[in-house]
């Protein structure tokens, strides 16, 4: 064999060599980049999927619970055979039904059996009794079902065959004592829920949530829904295993779970078998309503790169240039901007968010870098989005805790994080405080005489005295019931006193209209300023017994402490 036959034979060998060894290397780089890419889309998506879904319910359940301590309904549950008991009860269910975001509510008491209901229509007004609920009817299992789980409050979604509606029910039960009285609610329209949630457009990916018992409770086939589940046998439950045919695949998903309950803030990737195809399965817990999020995605569709080597051209000038400078090539083109890529997947797979995508080599290997690029920044992007999201339900889901929904105030537990703020801050800089308490006087015949929403109007107009009267650094609350505070940081005690004073001159000089009446009333405030440094219990004691001095004194006036 000559010279020329060798060489090209050893050109061959090279070629094929070399061909071999960086489809190996690009195939394995590419896989793991699509593997990590796929795992921290599935996080990303399962998270977003997960908040998404709350959003809706998380208000609704707020109210309903709030709702269901109402003392007028508490107090018609009792006393049902009372007209005006009920008749009292009625109306703060009509209350609510303007904050529900359906403008519907729902009440059962287990005593009698009763069932209200009302729509935004207002088609039942007056009529608010729909049907009487009975433990043989299929139809009302879920009631008696829901009385016996115990849990506070329960999110079912089933059909009502009297009300001819299907909705998305959240039940929380009323409850006096360790005596459970009967459930209250509103309903989440299902398609509009549907809708929201779990029908994504997106091609490749599924959404959908199942219970601790693997029931499905949205799907976007409603067909697949288990509807009043609460009320089933689990063996007669609509379950993950009608989808997910694989048992390994519904074992697999079932420890997940298990672990999730255990740490809900995790979440898991799985891999399965569905509809046919791989499949990546991101699972999180939502302890709020007692589900799990799962967001199927074609493995497929989440796949980044294909078909990197375009043609034998680019690998034949490929080969030409590695023969040519095969050490300086192979360093300077491949794996340096390999070894870039990768540090920055590894940053990205830590958390590491805050990094600039390195766009480095040529030909394909750039074509790779502008790729990792564009996922990078789709990565950091999408985590943004989320944790700004996060960020603004959870500030949302804050305020909702601590204002009081009638007046726009502090509420009590709102106050009481304002109080361990200025006692450290007192604690730590010195200066003084003064708090004022004031209470309606004869509150409750406004409310016999006039009507609850006279009393409501009454506590709107304190609350607007309140906020025109304070200092942009003092706080109000409503206190409870007809009782408001006041905390007045680096107020002196003849300041205090005098403010105290013109809340009670103006709140005295309110005139209000309420069904063609007009009606007036006063407030009795207690004030303390304390010379020393105290507990919050000592101050509170304090001021309500300046409170008592001036309902003993006759009410509309001010007293202080000594």
């Amino acid at each position: 064999m000559n010279l020329k036959a060798r060489f090209l034979l050893l050109m061959t060998l090279i070629f094929i060599g070399f061909l071999s060894i960086t489809w190996y290397l690009s195939d394995r780089l590419i896989n793991e980049l699509d593997r990590q890419w796929g795992e921290q889309f599935a996080e990303r998506q399962v998270m977003f999927d997960k908040y998404r879904t709350l959003a809706p319910l998380i208000r609704e359940i707020a109210l309903a619970r709030q709702m269901a301590a109402e003392p007028a309904i508490i107090d018609m549950a009792l006393h049902e055979h009372d007209p005006e008991r009920r008749r009292r009860g009625i109306a703060a269910m009509e209350k609510y039904r303007f904050n529900f975001r359906d403008h519907s509510y729902f009440a059962a008491f287990a005593q009698s059996g009763n069932y209200y209901y009302n729509d935004a229509a207002d088609q039942y007004a007056g009529k608010q009794l729909r049907y009487v609920l009975s433990p043989t009817a299929p139809a009302d299992k879920w009631f008696y079902a829901t009385l016996v789980d115990g849990k506070e409050y329960q999110v079912n979604l089933d059909p009502d065959v009297h009300l001819k509606v299907t909705k998305a029910w959240i039940n929380v039960l009323i409850r006096s004592g360790s005596e459970t009285l009967g459930i209250v609610g509103t309903g989440i329209d299902l398609t509009d829920l549907i809708n929201e949630t779990v029908k994504i457009t997106q091609p490749g990916i599924h959404n959908m949530f199942i219970d601790k018992s693997m029931a499905i409770q949205l799907n976007s086939d409603p067909e697949l829904i288990d509807y009043m589940t609460v009320a089933k046998d689990v063996g007669q439950r609509i379950k993950i295993d009608v989808l997910l045919k694989n048992p390994a695949d519904v074992d697999r998903l079932r420890q997940a779970m298990i672990g999730l309950e255990r740490s809900p803030k995790d979440i898991a990737v799985l891999k399965v078998d569905y509809m046919g195809g791989k499949h990546l399965l991101g699972v999180a817990f939502l302890p709020e309503i007692g589900w799990y999020d799962l967001t199927l995605m074609d493995a497929h569709s989440l796949n980044l790169f294909d078909n990197l080597f375009a043609g034998p051209v680019l690998f034949g000038f490929a080969l030409l240039l590695a023969l040519l400078t095969l050490g300086w090539a192979l360093r300077r083109w491949i794996l340096n901007p390999i070894a870039a890529l990768r540090a920055s997947t590894d940053k990205i797979r830590n958390g590491n968010f805050e990094i600039d995508p390195p766009l480095a080599g040529s030909g394909e290997i750039a074509h790779l870098s502008r790729s990792f690029e564009s996922m990078a920044r789709f990565v950091i992007d999408s985590n943004r989005n989320l944790e700004e999201k996060v960020r603004e339900r959870t500030e949302a889901l804050h305020r909702l805790s601590e204002i009081d929904p009638l007046t726009g105030l502090l509420n009590r537990r709102g106050m009481l994080e304002r109080f361990g703020g200025e006692i450290a801050r007192q604690a730590r800089q010195g200066g003084s405080m003064g708090i004022l308490l004031l209470d309606l006087d004869h509150f409750k015949d406004i409310n016999d005489t006039y009507g609850h929403a006279a009393g409501d109007l009454a506590l709107c107009e304190v609350s607007r005295v309140l906020q025109s009267t304070k200092r942009t650094y003092d706080h109000a609350a409503r206190w409870g019931g007809e009782e408001f505070l006041m905390l007045m940081p680096d107020c002196p005690k003849a300041d205090l006193l005098g403010i105290a004073e013109r809340i009670r001159a103006e709140i005295a000089a309110l005139r209000m209209q309420a069904g063609g009446n007009t009606f007036n009333f006063t407030v009795s405030i207690g004030a303390h300023h304390p010379d020393t440094p105290q507990t919050l219990d000592t101050m509170l004691q304090k001021v309500d017994g300046a409170l008592y001095a001036a309902k003993d004194g006759g009410r509309n006036c001010v007293r202080v402490t000594e």
